[in-house]
């Protein structure tokens, strides 16, 4: 049984010191593959300086979350790991944490992805994203029965869980393939839930296994409308909903284009200038996207994304 720990960093030098400790601290044997994406602030050089049994791939350009870990997985693949185990370069797993998961994945063979819980990074409370996703109705469930302290399953059911910190079986990996290069930040989890779910696996939380998540990156909070960040927040969103595999939502996109098309006239009408501007940005983002070949590929059974 072999495991494999990928850790995507962009600088990361608050948090890679105790997160690889971490790992290297497990209580079962793993290999660790760091997918550095050109850091500035001497990450990369303190893992080759501090952390020699560690295999890091130096980038060249920041690839973004998605396509460092499909080249973190590619080599984990050829290395003939039997699980990956994605975690965020701001996360602290506990000692048994990956056994724990691994023997939890090997009794229900079923689950494509299976996390453990989220705290913060002093594990005084969980953390906000995990929350955010836990909070929706299909994790009532789980809210009520650790609240209550009444934990009755093994794993609780979600549709989504974000990546801060999954288990991957290679099964799983041979007929998903890896995340949606589309996405840069933020979005690609979601995406890849979904069609974890269209091929028939499940997704869920182990809730006897912990991690901390000192994370400062909430996507969750608002931005300032106009702004860069917006438009990427908007544009993952739309990806995350409009090329869902488990529908058919692709087929609307040019009725959305031609809503903020209107919405944009409209604007013009009423001398709203800022307004006419977001609305045409947004008409003319959706017109460059061409989701039908995406989610027809996505639908495929094999390693797609995976070099």
């Amino acid at each position: 049984m072999r495991t494999s720990v990928i850790i995507v960093t962009y600088n990361g030098m608050k948090w890679i010191k105790d997160c690889l400790n971490s790992v290297l601290n497990s209580s079962i044997p793993i290999s660790i593959i760091v997918v550095d994406n050109c850091s500035t602030d001497g990450t990369a050089e303190f893992i080759k300086s501090n952390f020699p049994q560690v295999s890091l791939i130096d980038q060249k350009e920041n690839l973004g979350f998605g396509r460092a870990n499909n080249i973190g997985i590619s080599l984990a693949l050829k290395e003939s790991s039997d699980y990956v185990f994605l975690l965020n370069q701001d996360a602290f797993i506990e000692k048994d944490t990956i056994e724990k998961l691994i023997k939890v994945s090997q009794e229900n063979i079923e689950y494509g992805i299976l996390s453990p819980i989220h705290t913060n990074g002093n594990a005084t409370e969980l953390d906000e994203s995990f929350c955010y996703y836990i909070s929706k109705s299909s994790g009532r469930r789980f809210v009520s029965d650790f609240v209550l302290n009444k934990i009755k399953k093994d794993i609780y059911n979600l549709p989504m869980i974000n990546a801060a910190a999954w288990l991957i079986p290679k099964t799983v990996l041979e007929n998903v393939g890896g995340f949606d290069s589309a996405f840069f930040l933020y979005g690609e989890d979601d995406n890849y839930c979904q069609r974890v779910l269209y091929h028939n696996f499940q997704i869920g939380i182990v809730p006897t296994v912990c991690i901390k998540h000192d994370s400062e990156n909430n996507n969750t909070k608002a931005v300032i409308k106009g702004s860069e960040r917006y438009y990427a927040k908007f544009l993952n969103n739309f990806r995350i909903s409009y090329s869902n595999v488990n529908n058919d939502n692709y087929k609307n996109v040019s009725k959305l284009k031609y809503f903020f098309l209107k919405r944009s006239i409209i604007s013009i009408i009423k001398f709203d200038l800022f307004d006419f501007k977001v609305n045409w940005t947004k008409a003319n983002l959706l017109a460059k996207e061409d989701l039908e070949a995406k989610v027809l590929f996505n639908r495929q059974k094999g390693e797609k994304y995976l070099e």
